[in-house]
Formats: structure tokens, sequence, C-alpha cells
């Protein structure tokens, strides 16, 4: 049985980590490169097109401190302070 996401929660997501990528102040290829990840990948992943790989997005949590929590709910209660706070600056 497979479980079909609401299109409206790809976006979202894909803003959460566009919004992430923009904070950090890197470009896409910054960041998808040291997390292994193809260019059109990470690309369908911040347009929203495509769920990303959880194992990644816990990757980039250790390199960066964005919270899996964060990507996918929106929840930013683990992130550090100054990184949530231009976070949610981006994201809104």
């Amino acid at each position: 049985m497979t479980r079909k996401r609401h299109p409206d929660d790809l976006k979202a997501i894909g803003n959460r980590l566009r919004a992430a990528r923009l904070a950090l102040g890197l470009t896409q290829k910054d960041l998808y490169e040291p997390l292994g990840v193809k260019a059109a990948t990470w690309n369908h992943w911040e347009s929203g097109k495509r769920l990303p790989d959880p194992l990644v997005m816990a990757r980039l949590k250790e390199l960066h401190g964005i919270t899996t929590d964060w990507i996918f709910t929106g929840d930013g209660a683990a992130l550090p302070f100054s990184l949530a706070r231009t976070l949610l600056k981006a994201a809104s």
C-alpha cells in the first residue's frame, strides 16, 4: 500500500529546503554535493516535486543543524536559535 502526499505538503517541504539553503547562504550545489545528491534530485526536492530522502535530510542536520522535524513538518523547536530565527524569516 503506497501513501500519496498532498502536493501542498511537498511544496511546503520544498519551500523549507529552499529557505534553509538561503538562510545558510549556500547555492544548491554547495548543499547537494556534500550530501552526495545529484543536482536534479535536489532540484526536485526543493521545487516540491518529490519527497526528500530522510537519510539525506539526517545528514543535512549533521552538517548544518537543519532538523528533519523542521523540514518535514515545519516544527522549529529543536533548531539552534540563530538558525531558527533566520529560517522562520526566510520561510514566511
